[in-house]
Formats: C-alpha cells, structure tokens, sequence
C-alpha cells in the first residue's frame, strides 16, 4: 500500500477523543523525542495564523524552527515544517515506514488504541522536529486542548487565542466547558497567554491557571 494510502485509511478507522493512544505511541518511540522547547497553541480562531506569526518572527531572528499545523491545503507535508520548508514526500514516506510497525504492533495489542491519522501525523512532527535538532517547535491543537494528541507536550509557554462556541458536540455546549477544554495546555508552571476572551470563558482561564 502506498503511504499516503495508508495514511489516509487511518481517517476511517475512527478513534475515542483521548490522549492515551499518543502517550502510548510517544512512549513507545524515541526517549528523547520531547526535548525541544515548545510553545503549544490552542484556540476557537487565530491559532494557525498566531502559529504562523510566530514561526516567521523567531526564523527572522535567527531560530530553527519546527511548525506543526493543520489543515493543509494541497500537500499532506505543508503540516510539517522546518525552517519555512514544508515536509518532503520522500521524508514523509521514510517516517511513515518507521513508524507503521509500531502502530501496527500497538494495534494488534489492543485494536482501540492503534493512532489515528492525526497523531501519525503528531507523531510524524515529533520526530522530524527532534532530528532535525530544532531550537523550538511551535505546536498548533488540532481540536481542543486537554484531551488533543499535541498535548503530550510540555511546553514554555502556552497560548490561548479565542474561545467562542465550536465542536460543541465534542467540547461542550457552553463558553466555559470549551474554555476548560482549551485550557487544557495549561501546565505547572509554564506561562499562559491569552487574546480577548468572553468574561465567562476568561474566568474558567484564570481558574486553571491559579
């Protein structure tokens, strides 16, 4: 099976919104995989163009830097970058042929917990940012926070850009169960950035934070 074929089938396979699966894959892959600083970004709106902003000022200032995001628009590698580069198919390929066995292997173990294409893809930025000897990783959740497969992270700053109501079938149906959900990226002394948040999202914020 082509790789991008096999990737692509992992989109219907289905998976239980959770971060077991990436901690398990995370685990099973390189010890030292997580050692670049991060700074992980979450948010309604603005989050890829925050991430985006990000990447072209610490590049300008002399940075090697890893940037995660998603959608792309024509090639699956324009979710990975390097330095500005979007991710070859010949590296996407060598990654995804390194990484199927131990998906495969987890997965015969236990069926439920083989990754879904997006922690593939998580798992695939990890990896590429991690030899690549990166000097930061800027981070962009896929949907959410807490329970997203990025937030295996533990980054240097985290970022919450906008909340408003979005996937609330899996988030939650109020500013502030979404806002938890966001806040999710929050970790123990790590500093937290916000953009203009509602009142009643910014003291679910403020809550987790303290």
């Amino acid at each position: 099976m082509d790789y991008l074929d096999y990737l692509f089938s992992l989109r219907n396979k289905g998976s239980t919104f959770g971060i077991e699966r990436m901690e398990l894959l995370i685990s099973e892959m390189d010890s030292g995989l997580l050692s670049f600083p991060v700074i992980h970004v979450a948010g309604t709106n603005g989050k890829g163009s925050t991430c985006s902003m990000l990447d072209a000022i610490y590049r300008e200032n002399g940075y090697s830097v890893g940037l995660f995001t998603s959608p792309h628009l024509v090639d699956l590698g324009e979710r990975i970058r390097v330095d500005g580069k979007i991710l070859s198919g010949e590296i996407l390929q060598q990654e995804v042929e390194k990484l199927k066995p131990i998906c495969q292997q987890i997965g015969e173990k236990n069926a439920e917990m083989h990754p879904s294409f997006f922690e593939f893809m998580t798992a695939i930025a990890f990896s590429v940012f991690h030899q690549e000897n990166v000097d930061l990783a800027i981070i962009e959740t896929g949907l959410g926070g807490r329970l997203d497969s990025t937030n295996v992270v533990t980054p240097v700053i985290s970022v919450i850009t906008t909340i408003s109501l979005d996937h609330c079938n899996i988030l939650g149906d109020t500013l502030e169960k979404i806002a938890f959900e966001k806040a999710g990226i929050i970790k123990q002394s790590c500093p937290v950035l916000t953009g203009w948040l509602p009142m009643e999202a910014n003291k679910v914020i403020e809550a987790v934070a303290e």
